[in-house]
């Protein structure tokens, strides 16, 4: 096969030439690595005549609307990471008869560990503290013990559910909520399952953890979020558009919550005007929640979906249907 990658950045190069092209290379197939943008729409088609599988880092956003439909002999996109649909349109796709897939689950334990990172910077005011030291100062602001506190979790997957063991250990209460029971996972879980607007009533912290899909959007409204006790910490590594932003940035401002660690943003990076940057109690990351040695696993396995794919055994298909 030959698989281009439009949307190549620099520094994912050296891993992918050694975790993906090489291995490709090995396998009889070509991927073919260009550093562009998909903002330029025709380009962007024209880039990929002649393809028969696109590898999609998704760092530069969608594929442009009509790249599909302007791309015949197209088989494959091969989504490096979990939110696949996200970044192109998986029902046309399926209509046209080209296969989706994904990375489902590449980086669980690291997106985890980044949401109890921020737990704990906004809990005991690092960044604050960090500022304060190098500007010469010296002043010591209260922060908060979690042990004994209630972690309510949002999502029950495979992030929610690391989230929900480490807080458990760390001596948290846990309470967590899923769009879906699933008894199975449930059952070995700490803490106990509620409904989603008592998980914000009785939590001292909510940690978000949901696929962004036409059902989630703005699912977090400003009326949940306003049933958080007073003093209430919100953490999302999950998808902006899942939460009701403003309204979150509203309750920091009038110091009815303790603060919010944010690592994920509509846009990326996200423009600045709309963040209340001034406020000493809001941790924001560069959704850095996967970026760590372990999870750059990411992009060799959207890569072996494409050998799975060239020898007619495809796994990770990413399905219109279970959106």
């Amino acid at each position: 096969m030959k698989i281009v990658c439009i949307d190549g950045e620099a520094q994912y190069s050296d891993i992918v030439h050694r975790d993906v092209i090489e291995p490709l290379r090995a396998a009889g197939h070509q991927l073919d690595w260009f550093e562009e943008r998909f903002a330029d729409a025709e380009a962007t088609i024209a880039r990929a005549q002649g393809y028969d599988a696109v590898y999609i880092i998704g760092d530069q956003g969608p594929l442009p609307k009509e790249f599909l439909s302007s791309v015949p002999g197209l088989k494959l996109v091969s989504f490096v990471g979990t939110g696949a649909h996200r970044f192109v349109d998986v029902a046309e796709a399926e209509s046209l008869g080209i296969t989706v897939t994904n990375v489902p689950d590449f980086a669980s334990r690291s997106v985890a560990e980044h949401a109890v990172g921020l737990l704990f910077s906004v809990a005991r005011r690092v960044p604050e503290g960090d500022r304060i030291v190098r500007a010469g100062e010296w002043a010591k602001h209260q922060g908060l013990k979690l042990a004994g506190r209630t972690l309510g979790v949002v999502g029950t997957g495979a992030i929610g559910s690391e989230v929900i063991r480490i807080a458990h250990a760390l001596g948290m209460d846990v309470v967590y909520w899923n769009r879906t029971e699933r008894p199975e996972v449930e059952a070995t879980l700490p803490g106990r399952r509620v409904a989603l607007a008592e998980l914000f009533r009785v939590s001292d912290a909510v940690s978000l953890h949901l696929t962004h899909t036409p059902e989630t959007e703005r699912l977090i409204t400003g009326d949940l979020l306003a049933l958080l006790p007073e003093g209430a910490i919100v953490i999302n590594t999950a998808r902006d558009e899942i939460l009701d932003r403003d309204a979150l940035f509203a309750l920091l401002r009038e110091e009815r919550l303790f603060g919010a660690g944010i690592d994920v943003f509509e846009s990326e990076p996200p423009v600045l005007d709309a963040i209340p940057l001034d406020l000493p109690n809001l941790v924001l990351t560069p959704h850095i929640g996967f970026h760590t040695d372990e999870a750059d696993d990411v992009f060799a396995i959207a890569g072996r979906n494409i050998i799975a794919f060239a020898a007619g055994e495809p796994v990770n298909v990413v399905s219109s249907s279970a959106l």
